[in-house]
């Protein structure tokens, strides 16, 4: 698709999304064209919309190449505009644009099937950025405080510095420390018994 910018840029393919580089298609991966003239697969749009700041008046998408705003609809990204260039390209099986639609941050197709009530009809995907369920609590009293204490976890490496702490000072500093104090390198006095 062509670019009002001729230096931003350019897909890698004309047929594969240039976020995630996968192949167009009719379904989740049906290139939607955002408002600046490019192109990229539902999925990774209704990705960067899930993304967006909450309790904003209007959501306006910034485009990942140029950083120009697009307005998403109400309907969520299934509704942007298709690439109805890019849908001619794939096989003519693929050329007819299967209705999406956004229930929360999933993104639901309906399959082809006999009865539209059927929830296995539907085949969705979550779109959400991944977030952690709940924080674990850390355990309490000294456990908690060695789990906090990332130096513990590796033990052999602080046994290993704290004899090398230990030999430091009997064999470097306690012997400096006596010649500072009594001129030579004998810190103990022999007492000599007199008979």
């Amino acid at each position: 698709p062509g670019s009002p910018n001729p230096t931003s840029p350019k897909p890698t393919s004309p047929v594969e999304c240039s976020i995630c580089f996968n192949t167009y298609d009719n379904t989740f991966k049906t290139p939607k064209l955002l408002q600046c003239s490019h192109v990229f697969c539902l999925e990774c749009v209704a990705r960067l919309s899930t993304g967006l700041p909450p309790n904003q008046p209007e959501d306006q998408l910034p485009c990942p190449f140029c950083r120009q705003l697009t307005s998403i609809p109400l309907e969520g990204a299934p509704a942007l505009e298709t690439s109805k260039e890019l849908l001619a390209t794939l096989p003519p099986e693929l050329q007819q644009e299967k209705v999406l639609w956004m229930e929360g941050t999933k993104l639901c197709c309906r399959q082809s099937s006999d009865d539209p009530e059927n929830p296995d009809s539907c085949v969705s995907i979550d779109v959400a950025m991944s977030k952690p369920e709940s924080p674990e609590a850390p355990p309490t009293g000294l456990a908690g405080r060695l789990s906090r204490c990332d130096m513990c976890d590796d033990w052999k490496r602080i046994v290993l510095l704290s004899a090398l702490i230990i030999i430091l000072f009997c064999i470097i500093l306690w012997p400096v420390q006596c010649a500072l104090k009594t001129g030579n390198l004998r810190c103990f006095t022999r007492t000599v018994a007199m008979s």
